[in-house]
């Protein structure tokens, strides 16, 4: 290609390049201009992040926790008369319950 003395498409060229570097420059540096003053924000978003990180393991355990409850009444009839006994009262024929109540004034003792 050769270039006449009176060609300046070169320079509009170098103008739009420059034009667009910093634009580029400047959309590379907004997001960081949002987010530099709201840092207590940001602080508020991760301090929930760890939050719900937590809350997530506990109920992860707590499914857990459900899923061995299940396996065990499906296959532990002893697993089933627990329940039955703790939560619903029930006895065995012929069982003889004692309930033992502490005397008046007596200190209450800890489960």
């Amino acid at each position: 290609m050769i270039r006449r003395a009176g060609d300046r498409s070169w320079r509009r060229w170098s103008v739009r390049i420059g034009a667009a570097a910093a634009m580029a420059a400047a959309l590379a540096y907004l997001p960081q201009g949002m987010l530099g003053g709201g840092g207590d924000q940001l602080d508020r978003v991760r301090r929930e992040l760890g939050h719900a990180r937590r809350e997530s393991e506990e109920l992860r355990a707590r499914n857990a926790e459900l899923r061995r409850a299940i396996r065990a009444l499906r296959s532990d009839p002893g697993a089933i008369e627990d329940i039955a006994r703790r939560e619903l009262g029930m006895v065995r024929p012929g069982e003889l319950i004692l309930r033992v109540e502490p005397a008046p004034g007596a200190p209450a003792e800890a489960p």
